[in-house]
């Protein structure tokens, strides 16, 4: 009881939040820096400091980290495999499938006369949660319906894959759990290089596992070995900050899937020690994942109206941090009263 005690202790809540905020802020200072033409000093050097500190701890890798530490735990808290994925499935879709909808209606309340029959295999992709924008909507604002959708479902496969392979994992000694991860980053390396430049290799690569792997990996592993590992990690966190901030900062090129690989190797040991070296804050709400689905809404909004050069720099910014968290609150209410229908039903149903 101790040990698990000790284990829930951790700044995990906290970290959902500053990855959530990394990726939004990556993508909002991008295409303000692209497409602002009276950007202010200021406001071009706030945007630029946001951009590069979202790439030195890019929110993605922070994200699968945690989920590869926390998804663990849920597998151990499952009493079956079917009750691991069925928890799963009850967490990712209601609020995609929301998502969805509230994504359709924007699109047919700003640009109706762009559709046409391809939003129909949009619509069919939405409901596994697969990255996909219909030929009508190219040059709707950014280009992209949901630019951050990948994510969701590089997720569920890394559940799915979690969800058959932890039992052996439970078994592994060190040595094949070294093997296991030196063997993940040399594949974000390979993969890297064959996903250079555009083409079908580049966007089938995107949209699998393989190449984000390692990031989940090293937190299914930091949580394997929780009892030995979490001292050194909390206690060596500083000098591995210092560390990896000197080789990102001073370094050149370094090569690596979306993310070099120091980052991939180094950063989620880092995420996983930083959340026992913050505050136990545990928060009754998690918007963390209704920031990654709506925020790209509504920058196609911004974009659409082009308010990124209608209003101040700093309005713009507040309007998209605003509204993206407010639709993460709505949509994250309504989700949780869907999720206790569908498990009323299923409950119901097994009796």
């Amino acid at each position: 009881m101790a040990v698990i005690e000790k284990y829930e202790k951790n700044g995990f809540d906290i970290l959902r939040y500053i990855a959530a905020l990394s990726v939004m802020m990556l993508h909002y200072s991008s295409y303000t820096m692209i497409l602002s033409t009276n950007l202010s000093d200021r406001g071009a050097a706030v945007m630029d400091r946001s951009r590069q500190t979202a790439l030195l701890f890019p929110g993605v890798v922070i994200l699968f980290s945690i989920s590869g530490f926390l998804v663990s735990a849920s597998f151990e808290r499952a009493k079956t495999r079917k009750e691991f994925f069925l928890r799963r499935v009850l967490r990712m879709y209601p609020e995609l499938w929301l998502c969805t909808a509230v994504n359709l209606a924007v699109i047919c309340l700003l640009v109706p006369q762009l559709l046409d029959r391809s939003i129909f295999l949009w619509l069919g992709t939405q409901v596994l949660g697969i990255a996909n924008t219909p030929g009508c909507l190219r040059d709707f604002a950014t280009g992209s319906v949901n630019g951050a959708l990948w994510t969701v479902f590089t997720e569920v496969q890394l559940y799915l894959v979690l969800g058959l392979v932890y039992p052996l994992l439970q078994k592994f000694k060190n040595r094949q759990w070294a093997a296991l991860l030196i063997a993940l980053a040399a594949l974000n390396v390979i993969l890297g290089v064959w996903a250079a430049g555009e083409g079908m290799v580049s966007r089938l690569i995107e949209r699998t596992f393989f190449p984000y792997a390692l990031w989940f990996f090293v937190g299914v592993f930091c949580y394997e070995r929780r009892q030995r590992i979490l001292p050194v990690l909390k206690m060596a966190f500083w000098p591995m900050l210092l560390v990896y901030l000197v080789v990102e900062l001073c370094t050149a090129e370094i090569p690596g899937y979306y993310a070099d690989i120091v980052t991939g190797v180094m950063l989620p040991f880092l995420v996983i020690g930083c959340a026992y070296c913050l505050p136990a804050i545990r928060l009754k709400v998690d918007l963390s994942y209704g920031m990654f689905l709506y925020h790209w809404i509504i920058l196609n909004v911004i974009v659409h109206y082009d308010l990124m050069n209608r209003l101040p720099w700093y309005a713009g910014m507040f309007l998209f941090l605003a509204g993206t968290v407010m639709a993460a609150a709505v949509s994250r209410s309504l989700s949780q009263r869907i999720m206790g229908r569908l498990r009323s039903n299923i409950v119901s149903a097994t009796k």
